[in-house]
């Protein structure tokens, strides 16, 4: 893992590119190595430690086509060493089948030496869906 990143805010947009560009590598780049990291990907369970998060991104982004994806920040609390941010996602499918728009929970922190990474994802259930049915290689997140 390479976090390299100036400030949270930094090792967002990281995390957004990593999704958008279906690129692990750049998405194991963003994660703190920590048996603490968790993902709840929309109505999934807990996953814990980096290398379950991983692997859950890894199914996400197989046989998937990019989504286009942007976010906006509605909260932001950050002290010298975690922030946490509050974001709306909207996420449209590879294909533009699918569009939904998510809120999310973003928890970063500060590793000596390493810079900001991203310690926790948490994302909702979408918010507003089209009527299209989803297929399972239309996964949103």
């Amino acid at each position: 893992m390479t976090m390299s990143f100036a400030d949270p805010s930094a090792a967002e947009a990281a995390f957004y590119a990593a999704f958008r560009n279906l690129d692990l590598d750049q998405m194991k780049a963003v994660w703190i190595e920590s048996v603490k990291a968790s993902c709840i990907h929309p109505g999934g369970g807990l996953l814990q430690g980096t290398d379950a998060v991983l692997a859950s991104w890894a199914e996400i982004f197989r046989d998937s086509a990019p989504p286009r994806i942007a976010h906006r920040l509605i909260q932001a609390s950050t002290d010298e060493r975690l922030a946490v941010h509050t974001v709306e996602e909207d996420v449209q499918s590879g294909g533009g089948q699918r569009q939904a728009v998510v809120l999310a929970t973003n928890v970063y922190g500060y590793v000596e030496g390493k810079g900001w990474g991203i310690l926790a994802h948490h994302a909702s259930l979408p918010l507003v869906e089209s009527s299209t049915p989803r297929t399972h290689h239309e996964s949103m997140h």
